[in-house]
């Protein structure tokens, strides 16, 4: 049996990494002591990493669970991953598209499992189990390679090692794979050092459908579907697809050294720095600059852009210790522990999730962790306790309307499920 562990971690959405080769030491620069460590695009899913170990809950008829079954139930109760806990192994960081997962073991370790259709779960690795379009236990991916950051799109997963080389699988129908074509290989593709100018990366992220890096000189690099002018280039078509990264430092006015976080969602990009500051650019009404996807005009009535497409990196807010950003809009908490979300607020959204602009959100309790997914957040108190926001299907928040409000609508099923395997003392939350 897996004892309960002391996991000290820092989020990989909030730090900038810079590995330095002649050591084995990896120097971060935090921002935030809330963790965010779960950077998925789940739709019908829960995931939390709680002591070191996954759990899920939800949707889990693609093998999203993990524990050999393709097909369990979303009434199933919600359950660790035991082939970790069987290893001995902690799971530092999560990362998942729609219907997959990846995750990064203390040893440095990648795995992946759940849908597997494009690779974008195993890579074209097998544990000779099941049906390989949907591996129901985990599948070591990335063996060896001192792994030290993952991120995932809608069906790409990346990973980041401490020796600056970054590694890319699944579906690419946009580049998002970086391997200089539109077709998913059925293997894992280490991007050449050479299409980052011969450069270590130290620090990597994702958007829907695209993925970015930074290396060790703070050049900003881009690939994949730059919808909406969402990689700071001024384009006459609505899209463009860049299968092998692309140098974008000369369109953004921050050196890449100052940034801490970079990431998007569908048709634009963010990254916080490290004054606290959030910039954006791309699809107008995603940036939380209370505008809409039509021609934007400046204070003095003077047109900007006629399709709603900034590829200006625009100032959006500042004083920010934590982003996380996904489908349709962002998360942040500031230097005063509030909580703001910003980004589309019609359709399915509302304005219940997002706001279109940095809107405060109230929430119960003192925050101690962030779950994302593609239009849903779980956070997490200081007494224990969980509270789903956004969509919700799938027993995701364990039935109950949707979409749901701020504060939320309580977790209690996830918080009991943990207290049966920890103990019934036992705090969920309150790290990894």
């Amino acid at each position: 049996m897996k004892l309960k562990k002391v996991v000290i971690f820092i989020s990989c959405l909030s730090f900038s990494l810079l590995a330095k080769a002649s050591t084995d030491a990896v120097i971060l620069t935090t921002k935030s002591e809330i963790d965010i460590p779960t950077a998925t695009n789940m739709v019908d899913t829960g995931i939390t990493i709680e002591n070191g170990d996954v759990w899920v809950w939800g949707f889990r008829n693609s093998s999203q669970q993990g524990n050999g079954r393709q097909d369990v139930s979303s009434t199933a109760a919600p359950a660790r991953v035991e082939t970790f806990v069987r290893e001995g192994l902690t799971i530092t960081q999560v990362a998942a598209g729609i219907y997959h997962i990846i995750a990064l073991d203390d040893r440095g370790n990648v795995w992946g499992w759940g849908q597997n259709v494009y690779h974008e779960a195993g890579g074209g690795r097998r544990n000779g189990q099941g049906n390989p379009n949907y591996p129901s236990l985990p599948v070591l991916v990335l063996d060896g390679k001192d792994v030290i950051m993952i991120n995932a799109g809608e069906y790409v997963s990346y990973a980041l090692t401490r020796d600056g080389d970054v590694y890319s699988w699944g579906h690419s129908i946009y580049g998002q794979v970086g391997n200089g074509t539109y077709n998913s290989v059925n293997d894992v593709y280490k991007i050449p050092r050479e299409k980052f100018n011969g450069r270590p990366i130290v620090l990597i992220g994702a958007a829907y459908e695209s993925g970015y890096a930074i290396d060790d000189r703070g050049n900003i690099f881009a690939w994949g579907d730059e919808e909406a002018n969402a990689f700071g280039r001024e384009n006459v078509v609505a899209h463009k697809y860049p299968n092998e990264p692309v140098d974008i430092t000369n369109y953004i006015p921050i050196s890449g050294q100052d940034i801490v976080h970079i990431t998007g969602g569908n048709s634009f990009t963010a990254f916080l720095t490290s004054s606290g500051e959030v910039y954006g650019m791309g699809a107008a009404n995603h940036l939380g600059l209370g505008l809409d996807e039509e021609a934007v005009y400046d204070p003095d009535g003077i047109l900007i852009t006629p399709t709603g497409r900034l590829a200006k990196p625009q100032f959006i807010t500042n004083n920010i210790n934590m982003l996380y950003c996904r489908y349709a809009g962002c998360t942040a908490i500031n230097e005063d522990r509030q909580l703001l979300t910003w980004g589309i607020t019609a359709g399915a959204f509302q304005d219940q999730v997002y706001g279109s602009k940095p809107t405060v959100r109230g929430y119960l309790g003192n925050l101690t962790k962030i779950d994302g997914g593609k239009e849903h957040l779980v956070y997490w108190n200081d007494e224990g306790k969980a509270f789903g926001v956004g969509y919700n299907v799938e027993n995701k928040f364990g039935g109950g309307p949707s979409p749901v409000n701020w504060p939320g609508q309580e977790l209690k099923f996830v918080v009991d499920e943990m207290k049966k395997v920890y103990g019934q003392d036992y705090v969920p939350g309150q790290g990894l």
